[in-house]
């Protein structure tokens, strides 16, 4: 059996972090804390709480144990990418919207992302199976939202109806 250790977790967190493609600035804002305290996580100076595993467990859709013991050689969870390029996308623009003060720079980066995320888009769903595609997504992720932002969306999309 396996033991547990700061600095083995730590080699698993950045393992994980990286794979993703995230800073650790943007990895801490996915799971709501600085990029300080995944600093101190990944070289192992402190470990998480199991609050904190559980949040990161449930945001990367990486099992507990495998987080706390596995191996990020070996291990699916860091060898396989669990996201795909648009959600890697999606990631750098949630970081660039977080972290950027300066509005010239920050135009600038997101234009260049929701560029790329479009692209991305266009290709994923350009026929009508692809609109299929879009509208069996929509579907799988409204009946997993709260219904306080279910009617919220539902508002949205009746501005922008107006709209057209």
């Amino acid at each position: 059996m396996n033991d547990w250790s700061k600095e083995d977790f730590g080699i698993r967190l950045k393992a994980l972090r990286e794979q993703r493609g995230l800073s650790m600035m943007a990895f801490g804002a996915a799971i709501g804390t600085s990029a300080s305290r995944i600093k101190d996580w990944e070289k192992g100076k402190n470990a998480p709480s199991a609050a904190w595993i559980a949040k990161i467990s449930e945001r990367f859709t990486v099992s507990t144990d495998e987080l706390i013991l596995g191996d990020p050689k070996t291990s699916r969870a860091f060898t396989q990418s669990g996201t795909s390029n648009i959600d890697m996308l999606y990631e750098r623009l949630r970081e660039n919207l977080i972290i950027e003060k300066d509005e010239e720079m920050h135009n600038a980066k997101s234009e260049e992302l929701y560029s790329a995320i479009d692209a991305e888009n266009k290709e994923r769903y350009r026929s009508g199976r692809g609109r299929r595609l879009a509208e069996r997504e929509l579907l799988t992720l409204l009946t997993e939202l709260p219904k306080k932002d279910l009617l919220e969306l539902l508002e949205l999309a009746k501005i922008k109806k107006r709209w057209l």
